[in-house]
């Protein structure tokens, strides 16, 4: 009978994962899966997300976000540059259906650009997608 061996890490360098395939050379065995670590980070430009902690820092400095803000501003930095709907981000921050018509999303935005950007009217990293939703921008310069 062949065992079964699962491990779940936080091992931002893969130290750990190559210690155990070391380990393990020589015997017969066969890697399933196998996934990079979420960062312990995510850096968009002066922002930094922890996600662990659901903390954001903006030029060092800690950001106060509430639980829909955080999940939709995670959402999208973990994919700069990808079109997220309104439907998309409601359903990543809140897990429930988006009812056609509210603006719920749109207000989150709003509140985020507030926090974030430099120049709220005139956004840096949060972009709205005209007739489709929103994305994440990494800032430059």
């Amino acid at each position: 009978m062949k065992e079964i061996i699962v491990i779940r890490t936080s091992d931002p360098d893969g130290s750990i994962f190559r210690s155990i395939l070391g380990a393990l050379q020589g015997k017969d065995i066969q890697i399933l899966h196998a996934t990079d670590p979420e960062p312990s980070a995510l850096t968009l430009g002066d922002i930094e997300i922890f996600p662990e902690q659901r903390r954001v820092t903006k030029a060092g400095v800690e950001i106060c976000l509430n639980y829909g803000e955080f999940s939709i501003l995670y959402c999208m930095a973990r994919r700069p540059g990808h079109v997220f709907s309104r439907e998309q981000l409601y359903n990543a921050a809140w897990g429930e259906d988006y009812e056609l018509g509210t603006n719920t999303v749109d207000n989150t935005i709003w509140r985020l650009r507030n926090k974030l950007e430099p120049n709220p009217k005139h956004p840096t990293y949060i972009k709205t997608v005209f007739r489709v939703g929103y994305k994440i921008e990494i800032a430059h310069g």
